[in-house]
């Protein structure tokens, strides 16, 4: 599943087929939902380019999102989906149980 992200700062990430990956400030990419959830924690996208948003300098060396960061994130979020599924199930009330108002 991917997501499409404003990115706030240059960052780099190294996928996992090895290939590195540069995202540069100011443009929309499409990444991957635990790269998009790891570069979001660490401030680097947005979801929309934010009103305020100007440029980094250029003389700022691009971020990097380490491989570590994205597993971590893809791990929270597949601990984020498992419990809103049990919170689904949970709440979950059949058919024939349900009150009709009189």
């Amino acid at each position: 599943m991917s997501e499409r992200r404003f990115v706030l700062v240059d960052f780099t990430h190294m996928n996992s087929v090895g290939s590195l990956n540069l995202y540069e400030a100011g443009e929309t990419y499409t990444m991957h939902r635990a790269v998009a959830h790891a570069a979001a924690k660490h401030g680097l996208v947005a979801r929309k380019r934010p009103a305020d948003w100007s440029p980094p300098s250029i003389l700022k060396s691009p971020e990097v999102l380490t491989e570590a960061g994205v597993v971590e994130a893809e791990a929270e979020l597949r601990a984020l989906n498992s419990d809103h599924k049990l919170r689904n199930l949970l709440n979950y009330v059949p058919p024939s149980s349900r009150r009709v108002p009189a």
